[in-house]
Order: C-alpha cells, then structure tokens, then sequence
C-alpha cells in the first residue's frame, strides 16, 4: 500500500475523531449553564452588573424566603464580605442532587478576586418554575458539601 495514502487516511481519522470530541466537549460546556435554574443565573448576572441586594431581590422572587429577613441579613453579610474577597466575577456549578422531582439542591463555587465561597442552593419547582426555598453559603467547601470532609486531608504535601 502505498504509504502517502496511509498517512492521509490515519490524518483523516485523526481529524474525525477530534471533531468529535470537540462536538462532545462544546455539548458538555453548553449543559453546565443549562443545568442551573434560570432563577439562580438571573440572580449572578444581576450581582455581576450591581452588587449583592439585587441578587437577593431575584432569588426571594415566588417562593417561601419572599419577605424573609434572611434574604436582608445575606445581603449585608457579602457587602461586607467584599471588602475580604473583593469583587465578585463568575460562578461555577459544582454539582447538583435531585431530591424528588419537584426539589433539587445546586452546589456552586463563587469566584471573588482574593477568594471562593461556596454555595448551597435548594430549590422548589412549583407549577411555573423554579423557585429557592433556602441557601446557605461559606468559606469552607466542606461546610456546604459535608462528603469533603470524609475525604480527608493530606497536609505533608
């Protein structure tokens, strides 16, 4: 055989293949947004543009933490947080656990400049959407997700 032919057949499956994992990859990045409520992407695009209260406004919106003066507290607790962390920039889901169909819980990291703080949101799906029925948030990864504390550390590294 001739091996001109060779190397263009090995360099088309090549070709092929990476299409596909790329195809894969863009699937898999594009389901990351997707698998955060909308109520939940509404409140971080609004934190990004103005600060933490108006976040809070969004995600109170329709379930039982309308009105809550948790909603308040939290709002003040990260105003003066930021002078810590500095300024928030993204989020980042980190898992989410289907409880039943109409409630699940969504593990998020927020990035600030200086620092993470990770996030646990629960979440009600009423008959329009869904809705936050709490959410807590911390420093400490494993005080949101207790399995990392099972984990164990290595601190000889």
């Amino acid at each position: 055989m001739n091996p001109n032919k060779i190397i263009l057949q090995s360099v088309l499956v090549v070709s092929v293949v990476c299409s596909c994992v790329m195809t894969l990859f863009q699937a898999a990045a594009a389901d990351l947004n997707t698998s955060v409520p909308p109520i939940i992407q509404e409140g971080f695009a609004m934190w990004a543009k103005k600060n933490p209260s108006y976040a809070f406004d969004i995600w109170q919106k329709g379930g039982i933490l309308e009105g809550d003066r948790k909603m308040s507290v939290l709002s003040n607790y990260f105003k003066h947080l930021e002078r810590t962390t500095g300024e928030y920039k993204s989020y980042e889901l980190i898992a989410t656990k289907q409880i039943s169909q109409h409630s699940e819980i969504i593990y998020i990291a927020m990035n600030f400049e200086r620092s993470a703080i990770y996030a646990r949101f629960l979440l009600y799906r009423n008959d329009q959407a869904w809705v936050l029925q709490n959410m807590d948030f911390n420093p400490r990864p494993e005080a949101i997700m207790p399995w990392l504390a099972f984990e164990g550390t290595n601190y000889s590294e």
